[in-house]
């Protein structure tokens, strides 16, 4: 769609709802500078997650495919990365937006979470390699970051800074008359314990928020099923310790003024990478990506934490509904929204054919291309639904419905009727009513599923996950004991 391609600063924070900002109307948290981008940008209102959690979604940001397809179904597990061979990169073998740009001529970059593989050495198509050396943020001020050098500490300081001030200098110093692609991932808001916890005196916004009473954040009951995950045995003790400490910041507002001020430095970083491109004259010919891995429950339906966090599994739009903003100033229409469903596999076609690559295939990918959005027009091949999986539970939102699916053994299905129930909190699968809705988006999400799932990797037919699982003895129970994830060093994808 265009001749000569533009910069590429893609933004991904970790674990952010799009309710947590203000341009998704939120008056609790202050996010001016990602208001900004979104006023001088385009705003997509409807933007949804994959997968509950952090690895499946940037896999899926990267490859335009569904966990299904790529394997990653959950977390990766920190204490499983001694078992994964040195370097194991989980997308290896597909095509991703970085291998793509590389071979396209692209400077490439990595600053910041990684969390598809380990990070002792760079994903292919990566040229520079800045990286946070776990997948879990235990601390926000005390971490280990890997780089070209090896691996060092980092103390005394907010990740989220470290990975600014990285960030800065290498959109200083940058080559601008050849096209970077940067890729800069916070371990922020997160949203989770022990992090966010209680107060968080260090982080220069805490006092802004300390002693508000944060009316966009629910206060409701406990969800029970979070207060059984507590004593679960099928549970090791980390879990169960999560789930304590998931209980504990509920309807807590330490721990609100805590999450808001996470945000808030999130935003002011945003604003430094904003403001750095508008000195160096790089801003008319940068096209910037805002958006996170998933979301995050705060409240919602008595529960805090991930989709994953109750059993079976949950696909709440609180959990999955993230931002994706684009700005582009003189390109991309200002101050739009589109009210489209998109879900994170719409990325990378959207990119590609935004850049005029259109002969670099994401082949399977179920996503389909919203660069007509970017450059102002209407979308001929109007997205109606997305779909979600988290391990045993499947889903497909519409405008009207929300429908979710288990594998058998893990619990009913569950639907709700948007237009009714707004807020998902009476579930409808059993009413006669609805049966033919039922019937109609069951058999949709079969269809999709049969489409868009590789044997190898499709946990509903006996397939393996990448690197870890929940519950990995559910799957032994269904397809056998020699069942277990796995980390199998793939051919590196080429062109």
């Amino acid at each position: 769609m265009i001749s000569t391609p533009p910069n590429i600063l893609f933004i991904t924070a970790d674990n952010q709802p799009a309710t947590l900002l203000g341009c998704h109307g939120n008056t609790d948290v202050e996010t001016p500078h990602i208001d900004r981008m979104a006023a001088e940008g385009t705003r997509f209102t409807r933007a949804f997650s994959t997968n509950g959690m952090c690895s499946p979604g940037r896999a899926s940001l990267f490859t335009g495919l569904m966990p299904s397809q790529h394997g990653v179904h959950s977390w990766l597990n920190d204490d499983s990365m001694a078992d994964w061979p040195a370097g194991w990169c989980a997308v290896r073998e597909f095509r991703t937006l970085p291998a793509t740009l590389a071979h396209r001529g692209y400077q490439t970059a990595l600053i910041g979470k990684y969390h598809m593989g380990r990070p002792d050495a760079p994903m292919p198509g990566f040229e520079r390699w800045l990286a946070f050396a776990l997948g879990h943020t235990h601390d926000f001020y005390d971490n280990r970051v890997i780089d070209e050098s090896g691996e060092y500490a980092v103390t005394g300081r907010h990740i989220v800074d470290f990975f600014t001030d990285k960030a800065v200098d290498y959109l200083t110093e940058v080559d601008a008359s050849r096209p970077f692609f940067l890729n800069v991932n916070y371990d922020a808001p997160y949203l989770l314990p022990p992090t966010n916890y209680g107060p968080d005196p260090r982080n220069r916004f805490y006092e802004r928020y300390a002693g508000r009473d944060f009316p966009s954040f629910p206060r409701e009951a406990i969800h029970p099923n979070l207060l059984e995950r507590i004593t679960d045995p099928e549970l090791p003790e980390k879990g169960r310790a999560m789930s304590r400490a998931l209980v504990l910041m509920h309807n807590d507002p330490a721990t609100m003024a805590n999450v808001c001020a996470q945000v808030s430095l999130v935003d002011e970083s945003v604003g430094r990478l904003l403001a750095l491109l508008d000195e160096r004259g790089l801003s008319d010919n940068t096209l910037v990506v805002f958006t996170a891995d998933q979301a995050n429950l705060y409240g919602q339906h008595g529960l805090w934490g991930h989709t994953i966090n109750t059993h079976p599994s949950h696909l709440y739009d609180a959990g999955l509904h993230i931002p994706l903003i684009v700005r582009r100033p003189g390109h991309v229409p200002a101050g739009r929204t589109s009210d489209l469903l998109v879900g994170q596999c719409d990325l990378a076609p959207t990119l590609m054919e935004y850049l005029s690559f259109e002969d670099a295939e994401f082949a399977g990918s179920p996503g389909r291309s919203l660069a007509p959005v970017l450059a102002g027009g209407p979308v001929d091949d109007v997205p109606d639904a997305v779909f979600f999986e988290q391990e045993e539970t499947r889903g497909i939102r519409t405008d009207r419905y929300s429908y979710w699916k288990r594998l058998p053994g893990f619990g009913p299905p569950v639907l709700f009727d948007l237009e009714e129930d707004p807020g998902q909190r009476m579930d409808v699968a059993a009413s006669p009513a609805y049966a033919d809705v039922v019937a109609g988006l069951d058999r949709r999400l079969t269809e999709f599923f049969a489409r868009h799932a590789d044997p190898r990797y499709d946990l509903w037919n006996g397939g393996r996950a990448k690197g870890s699982v929940l519950r990995p003895q559910h799957y032994r129970d269904l397809y056998g004991p020699e069942w277990g994830p796995i980390a199998s060093v793939e051919p590196t994808f080429s062109e």
